[in-house]
């Protein structure tokens, strides 16, 4: 079995209204499926990058190989070393995501039955929602969706902070205080302020009991990271964005973060396989973050099935993945399957089909593409 081509859709779609974090405000939602095919007719898909114009230059990397040789295709398409350096760092995670699915076709079993022993046939999703919205009140606005995600049966749950700290404080209280203690908050400042600031932030919104507080820094603010680490109680998170190698050097290997986010669009199943070993033997919890379509929350559900539990306890920490449901025109469109909680706010299965056990809409995808690249 060959591969003959990698298809690459860049999707795109306008949303009914806007939403912001720290960084940005959007009225649009993106994502990028590949599609991978090969001469004995199967087809692969996966969800985030692909390798960009180093594949485009050189389509032999992929094209004419067997999807057998997937982890040596992630290590290939990593950037040409400079003078003296090792190569660049690989990051063509959606690629990987779709060999994968081949390979886990080809013989007839899921992904995670090939990534390792299987752990669970179930995995916990927290919710991600609570952006901010264009509220008269941005603290009264957020609680009342809270609540709202409450009473639809969701028990764990993240929202965005990082836009001042006055602003962040009374947000995250009053969002507490309108869920009360049982509900599992997490809190995300998508990199918004220096260790200074995020020490004395920290420090008050200690009393909130939260799950984690995710990118107070940014992701290479190591030195401030290690400030946070020494000066709070909190578990600190990080690393959505970043790739395997610095996930491992900068996070994994010195312990800095007590949660790692890893992304399958980045780190691939070949990353994360990687990963979740070494997070193991770190004792790191491991809960990756999640962005873009129903294919990338399917193949994060086979990641974490045969991810290592870190300690053998009955009430050890849960195995968590982040389950986005922000407005998103395609997400759940470009895939057949239900890839949702069959109850609001409970674990998900792990698909059972060979690969990655779901069937692409191609009238969705169609409908969606903004750009489309065919690399032979």
């Amino acid at each position: 079995m060959r591969i003959t081509s990698v298809t690459v859709y860049q999707l795109r779609a306008p949303l009914s209204r806007r939403f912001g974090w720290s960084l940005n405000w959007t009225s649009t939602r993106t994502a990028t499926l590949i599609e991978v095919t090969t001469d004995a007719g199967l087809t692969g898909w996966g969800d985030g990058n692909w390798g960009g114009q180093r594949l485009v230059d050189h389509p032999e990397l992929v094209v004419g190989r067997s999807p057998f040789e997937v982890e040596a295709i992630f290590d290939d398409l990593r950037p040409e070393a400079g003078h003296q350096t090792r190569r660049g760092e690989a990051t063509a995670g959606g690629l990987d995501q779709a060999l994968w699915d081949l390979c886990g076709q080809a013989v007839g079993k899921p992904v995670c039955d090939l990534l390792g022993p299987r752990h669970r046939s179930q995995v916990q999703p927290y919710l991600t929602a609570l952006y901010r919205q264009d509220w008269p009140d941005l603290a009264e606005g957020l609680a009342e969706e809270a609540l709202a995600w409450r009473e639809r049966g969701w028990r764990r749950m993240k929202m965005k902070i990082g836009y001042d700290p006055t602003t962040d404080l009374r947000a995250a209280r009053t969002v507490r205080r309108a869920l009360g203690d049982d509900i599992g908050l997490g809190v995300d400042a998508n990199c918004a302020y220096d260790a200074g600031t995020a020490l004395a932030l920290g420090a008050q919104m200690e009393e909130l009991n939260l799950m984690w507080w995710e990118e107070p820094l940014l992701a290479d603010d190591l030195a401030g990271y290690d400030r946070l680490a020494a000066g709070l109680r909190m578990p600190i998170a990080s690393g959505e964005t970043m790739s395997t190698d610095r996930l491992i050097l900068d996070y994994v290997q010195p312990r800095r973060v007590a949660i790692l986010q890893p992304d399958l669009d980045t780190v691939g199943f070949t990353g994360g396989r990687r990963l979740s070993q070494l997070c193991w033997l770190n004792r790191i919890r491991l809960v990756p973050h999640n962005w873009g379509t129903a294919v990338r929350t399917a193949a994060t559900l086979h990641w974490l099935a045969a991810t290592p539990p870190l300690t053998p306890a009955l009430a050890g920490a849960e195995m968590l993945f982040e389950f986005d449901q922000t407005e998103s025109p395609f997400r759940d469109a470009v895939v057949r399957e239900s890839v949702r909680p069959p109850v609001e706010g409970g674990p998900m299965e792990v698909p059972e089909g060979p690969g990655l056990g779901i069937h692409i809409e191609r009238e969705a995808v169609a409908a969606f593409t903004e750009r489309r690249i065919v690399i032979r």
